[in-house]
């Protein structure tokens, strides 16, 4: 009998009715973000409930403009042919206590992004185990829908395990390129989470 590949799907779905535009400038290697004008109003929900992933969730979402170093972050993992989710994940750097360091990652489908286009920056929450446990494998997909257009962005990742006796919360920041210098509105976000076969396959 073939393996189960896919353990859980979770999906999350952000809606911003009429989103207007925010700028966000965020420093890779500062705690803080900064927001400009105007403000930004959504709704993050989950369809089904979230009953067996737990490696992440989404924490925030933010329009911003993409800097270098948005662009010169590393790619989420490697895409394995160009059909489909398969991909092997890149392992989070351990964390041993929280707070744990925000990590940054661009998708690995689109393979490029461009300086001074409009993106989302989306941080999702990952679960790192406690020492002794087993790193979690699991891929991404998200489909961005403004008025510019519709944007899908795919990566891979994988939890690692912590130096601590408790599980922690790692933030990862993903900076999807909306592909336009015209500041858009977001209709609609959503991330779908699979849980891949091990910590270095997916699916």
């Amino acid at each position: 009998m073939a393996p189960i590949k896919r353990k859980y799907r979770t999906i999350y779905v952000v809606t911003a009715a009429l989103m207007v535009a925010m700028i966000g400038g965020y420093a890779l290697a500062a705690t803080t973000l900064t927001t400009l004008s105007p403000g930004q109003t959504s709704n993050v929900t989950s369809t089904p409930s979230p009953t067996g992933f737990t490696a992440g969730t989404i924490s925030s979402e933010q329009l911003v403009v993409l800097s270098t170093n948005m662009v010169a972050v590393a790619t989420a993992g490697t895409q394995i042919g160009t059909v489909g989710l398969a991909g092997t994940p890149s392992a989070l750097a351990i964390c041993g206590a929280n707070p744990c360091t925000a990590q940054n990652f661009r998708p690995v489908t689109p393979a490029s992004e461009t300086i001074g286009n409009y993106g989302e920056q989306i941080v999702i929450s990952v679960t790192q185990p406690a020492t002794g446990g087993t790193s979690q494998g699991f891929d991404f997909s998200i489909t961005i829908i403004a008025s510019t257009g519709t944007t899908v962005a795919q990566g891979y990742l994988a939890t690692s395990v912590s130096t601590s006796a408790t599980s922690v919360s790692v933030p990862v920041f993903v900076f999807v390129d909306l592909g336009t210098t015209t500041a858009p509105t977001i209709n609609s976000l959503s991330v779908v989470f699979n849980q891949c076969s091990s910590a270095t396959s997916c699916p």
